[in-house]
């Protein structure tokens, strides 16, 4: 007996040895991981996962981050119902094997508000993922057997995420310059004056992601003259002119407290004349909204009217247009975006408020993305 327990501890170290050794390699520790849904910069709206491809062992744990204030989702599996709760509500990390239907639902950060949603891969397998808001926003998990490929660091994804969105951005500021370089359409009215068009966003929609701008941002025009938005995205947009003084981080006003953009505008009609002193909003406009693909208004008075797109405003969607007496010269054509004061393009109060926003944008995304399927 007592040759025996003496022989056991080497009897530990062979079995170790065999379980380690280049036959029958052993699975890494678990790890958990951090990557990013979508990310930007002002005027500009990266909407992939980045790293697109992620590769780990089985146990391991991926948290996405939400690092822009757009609203994306982590999404595996078919949507059977309303996608925007998340699936497992209450659960910090929630395990995926590889089947049945994994949801971080509707996810926006908002001002110092973060957003993040971490799974536990529990399963070898390929597993796709995707974003419910954003059709093009796809990914892939591989979690891979002992022995199999290499497992990601955090170093790893690093590197891959930032040139993923440096060439995603890249490819949003070719779209723009080449907005930018469009000239204005100007176009005589009946009974006087000019109708000025302005482009919302990109010329069309691009899979990486949108251009968060109006272009040009700073236009001059005269008294009589009218200025028409079009949009030909399908990202939702609205034109929503600020007057002086009112602060949209603050609490909106009551007649504000529960608009709906998706529902329609605020004082609003084609054509309206603005004179700054209420705020006006149109609906949303682009592609396959009920509202049609423009918004076209005129002006009272002269002045600086200051103008954003109320549901991107935190990512300084926003222009001006100068209103003077006389016949201005010709249009800036190459504009870049012009910010309005801190105070209306950070976390926006009057949003927060709007409960019905964040499921109506949810619900016309999901309608786009199964035309789409």
């Amino acid at each position: 007996m007592r040759k025996l327990l003496l022989a056991l501890p080497a009897l530990a170290v062979a079995l170790a040895a065999v379980a380690t050794s280049p036959g029958t390699p052993a699975q890494a520790a678990p790890v958990s991981l951090t990557v990013t849904a979508g990310d930007g910069e002002p005027g500009y709206a990266v909407n992939t996962f980045l790293p697109s491809s992620i590769y780990i062992n089985a146990g391991d744990t991926i948290t996405w981050e939400w690092d822009w204030p757009e609203p994306h989702s982590i999404t595996f599996g078919q949507i059977t119902g309303d996608p925007t709760p998340p699936s497992h509500p209450g659960v910090d990390v929630v395990d995926y094997d590889g089947t049945g239907f994994v949801n971080s639902g509707f996810l926006w950060p908002q001002g110092d508000d973060a957003a993040s949603f971490a799974v536990k891969f529990t399963e070898t397998g390929t597993f796709d993922y995707y974003c419910f808001v954003h059709p093009f926003m796809t990914g892939k998990v591989y979690v891979q057997g002992p022995g199999v490929g290499v497992q990601d660091t955090q170093a790893a994804l690093d590197a891959r995420g930032a040139l993923e969105y440096s060439d995603n951005l890249a490819a949003l500021k070719a779209a723009a310059a080449q907005a930018a370089a469009k000239p204005v359409a100007i176009s005589s009215k009946a009974g006087g004056g000019r109708e000025y068009t302005l482009q919302v966003s990109s010329n069309n929609d691009i899979p990486v992601g949108d251009v968060m701008q109006f272009f040009p941002a700073s236009l001059n025009v005269g008294i009589n003259d009218s200025v028409k938005f079009v949009s030909n995205v399908h990202t939702p947009h609205n034109i929503a002119f600020i007057p002086p003084g009112v602060d949209l981080s603050g609490p909106p006003p009551p007649e504000l407290a529960d608009w709906d953009p998706f529902e329609g505008g605020v004082n609003y009609t084609v054509g309206t004349k603005l004179d700054n002193s209420k705020f006006v909003a149109s609906p949303i406009i682009g592609l396959e909204y009920p509202d049609g693909l423009s918004a076209t208004f005129a002006f009272a008075k002269t002045g600086t009217y200051n103008y954003v797109c109320i549901l991107h405003a935190e990512q300084a969607m926003a222009g001006t247009i100068n209103v003077t007496a006389t016949a201005p010269g010709a249009p800036n054509t190459g504009d870049t975006m012009t910010a309005l004061p801190m105070q209306q393009s950070g976390t926006l109060g009057l949003l927060l408020v709007m409960g019905s926003v964040a499921i109506a944008m949810g619900a016309t995304t999901i309608a786009f993305a199964a035309s789409r399927r």
